[in-house]
């Protein structure tokens, strides 16, 4: 109910974060798979990403999950580039194109961008499962957009294993503590 009820502003055209919480084996990559099929029965563009602890070095390698498929339409990738998405491109380019520190700000405001320009065209949800072995660049990038989300059809849906070591918890932190992030803890 919970999910539904942000899935619901977000067509309505008010962004959120979802972020399902709990140990392992509780359900929360079912719960975000429901999500996904929702959003995409009401007609919202869904992409998806899964993190992996054999790929946390790898810098923007969540967002490019999220994002290179669907970029390599040409007329796609113009119009999420389009005007202040372009320095995106970079994160996409070339892997050592912007810093492993992810703190490029010009590559966090265009990637910012290209989820604005996709969710232009219908309701845009991004789904990541196992946020906690997220890369840091991704992370960096989800909490820069957790936070700008108001009043945009874009709802960031995420899963968190809690007591996982080596969660970067600052970023976690800024996901989570958001005011329009609401958090789901199945029992």
């Amino acid at each position: 109910t919970a999910l539904g009820a942000l899935l619901g502003d977000v067509l309505a055209g008010e962004g959120r974060t979802a972020l399902i919480e709990g140990p392992a084996g509780v359900g929360k990559t079912r719960l975000l798979s429901e999500v996904r099929r929702r959003a995409e029965v009401a007609g919202a563009r869904v992409l998806s990403a899964r993190g992996s602890d054999l790929e946390r070095e790898f810098p923007f390698g969540v967002v490019r999950q999220l994002l290179e498929g669907l970029l390599l339409d040409p007329a796609v990738a113009e119009r999420a580039f389009a005007g202040a998405g372009d320095p995106a491109r970079a994160v996409f380019e070339r892997l050592d194109a912007v810093g492993a520190g992810g703190s490029d700000f010009a590559a966090l405001h265009g990637l910012y961008w290209v989820a604005l320009n996709l969710a232009a065209e219908r309701p845009l949800v991004l789904s990541v499962d196992d946020l906690h072995w997220a890369d840091r660049p991704s992370l960096r990038y989800l909490a820069y957009l957790a936070r700008r989300l108001e009043g945009q059809p874009v709802l960031l849906a995420a899963t968190l294993r809690t007591g996982e070591p080596d969660t970067d918890l600052a970023l976690v932190g800024e996901i989570a503590g958001d005011a329009a992030t609401g958090s789901v803890r199945p029992a």
